[in-house]
């Protein structure tokens, strides 16, 4: 089999890495062409990062949310963290994909951006401007030159742009104006997410009922108006314990917690560490 892959850091055990503390960051990327005696690709527990593959050329099969498909040329297809990974080749066909695994607190509004998290697999076309950006990423992530971390993370924020483009004829909802609805929900949640928040309130401003809200919700974000509240929330307490001295008690009030102590236990059940263990790893690496 032919392939090229570049690391951002050994990955020996193959499940990659999680890292709030970054907007957008690129742990590994490189393309593969199937051969007969390559083997399906198959993570029965995923890995920790974001999983994004371009299938350039010939037919691939994918499995996504427990259903196999098969994917024409110039496919994406996403997998997120801790989600099962099965693909590969359809039929012992040729194919030319390529791949990249990303992670950080942006990563998830990127992608709803695209269109990605609402349609797990999008069918953009082949192009070379879509080759030449993974190659260029390749090339940032091989060389590591200064900067590199950033040069290669916008890359990836402008493919995603150019998925959007092509996506944005294909409607999520058949009646465009309740799909802009949820999304300047999205964006109010955005805006006013230190503030005291109900999803009846957020359904109301959207003009629906709160069921309807909830279901159209998900649909696009893969995830309810309440997680996703929650999930930005503590994405927002990293990027304040990283870049200022502010204590714990002080960034939980800023950040929608009245409760510095469900604040702690929240943080810990979703990042596996206390506030006080990441602002000491992160201020230790700085």
């Amino acid at each position: 089999m032919e392939f090229e892959s570049f690391y951002r850091l050994p990955d020996e055990d193959d499940k990659g890495f999680n890292d709030p503390g970054h907007y957008l960051l690129i742990n590994s990327v490189g393309y593969y062409k199937f051969e007969s005696f390559f083997r399906m690709t198959h993570r029965r527990l995923g890995r920790k990062d974001f999983y994004l593959s371009y299938n350039h050329a010939g037919p691939m099969t994918v499995r996504l949310r427990g259903q196999q498909r098969m994917l024409a040329p110039g496919s994406f297809f996403l997998l997120r963290p801790f989600e099962e990974q099965y693909y590969g080749h359809h039929g012992e066909q040729e194919f030319f994909a390529y791949w990249v695994h990303f992670t950080g607190y942006g990563a998830e509004e990127l992608l709803h951006r695209a269109g990605l998290l609402a349609n797990q697999s999008v069918q953009a076309g082949a192009d070379d401007r879509t080759v030449e950006l993974f190659e260029a990423m390749m090339e940032e992530v091989r060389d590591k030159k200064p900067g590199y971390e950033l040069a290669s993370s916008s890359l990836l924020s402008y493919l995603f742009s150019m998925i959007a483009r092509r996506n944005a004829s294909d409607s999520v909802f058949d009646a465009g104006p309740v799909r802009n609805e949820i999304y300047e929900s999205i964006k109010y949640i955005h805006d006013h997410y230190a503030e005291e928040m109900y999803v009846g309130r957020l359904a109301e401003l959207a003009h629906l009922s709160t069921d309807r809200f909830t279901a159209l919700f998900k649909r696009i974000t893969s995830t309810t108006p309440q997680q996703y509240i929650l999930r930005f929330r503590l994405q927002r307490a990293c990027e304040l314990m990283k870049r200022t001295n502010m204590n714990i008690k002080q960034i939980s009030g800023l950040t929608g917690f009245e409760d510095q102590l469900y604040f702690s236990r929240i943080f810990k059940k979703y990042y596996r560490e206390t506030p006080s263990q990441y602002r000491a790893r992160f201020h230790d690496e700085g």
